[in-house]
């Protein structure tokens, strides 16, 4: 009666397996069949950084957005983005270079390199290290073309935070801080 009941427990832990991503699947890197899918404006939705300094002033992040557009070069992306924090706005604009799956580009004295991860449709997945001199550090920001999120989505992110070591606590847009005008000419 035992064997029976062993059997099935192990053909149903199997299934389960099965279905469930492992953190190979999550954190893989990621490019869409069409790269046009990633241009427009994008909303942050969730973010982490790592190590602790990096975590900590995402909680300075009170909205944020950025844009993709392509360029005359295939290999380079135009990144804007204006950010609220510290009460007031901050834009930006860099050039960035696409090869193959990784996208570098420099902000300020920053070196930047980063992937997008599989994610959740109509959903932009970024990760980042930096090296600034000798520090180096690393984000995960989740973006969303209307800065809200599904929960299930929202679960998913936790378990890739946690399958690439950042910080539990995640850092979430309130949804209610009004975005920094798009229209802005400045850059950082």
């Amino acid at each position: 009666m035992a064997l029976p009941a062993v059997v099935f427990l192990l053909a149903l832990s199997s299934l389960t397996a099965a279905t469930a991503p492992d953190c190979k699947d999550l954190v893989k890197p990621f490019m869409p069949e069409d790269p046009k899918l990633i241009f427009g404006k994008w909303v942050y939705v969730l973010g982490a950084g790592d190590p602790k300094p990096y975590h900590k002033a995402l909680e300075s992040l009170k909205s944020s957005w950025i844009e993709l557009s392509p360029t005359s070069d295939s290999q380079i992306v135009t990144l804007r983005w204006g950010d609220h924090c510290f009460n007031r706005c901050v834009w930006g604009e860099v050039n960035a270079t696409v090869s193959g799956l990784a996208t570098t580009f420099r902000k300020n004295l920053s070196d930047h390199k980063g992937h997008i991860l599989q994610t959740c449709s109509d959903c932009l997945l970024w990760t980042d290290t930096f090296r600034n001199g000798d520090t180096t550090g690393r984000y995960i920001l989740q973006f969303t073309r209307a800065g809200q999120i599904d929960p299930k989505d929202v679960e998913i992110f936790k378990k890739q935070i946690g399958c690439l070591n950042f910080p539990e606590n995640f850092h979430s847009y309130d949804g209610k801080t009004e975005l920094c005008p798009h229209d802005k000419d400045s850059t950082e």
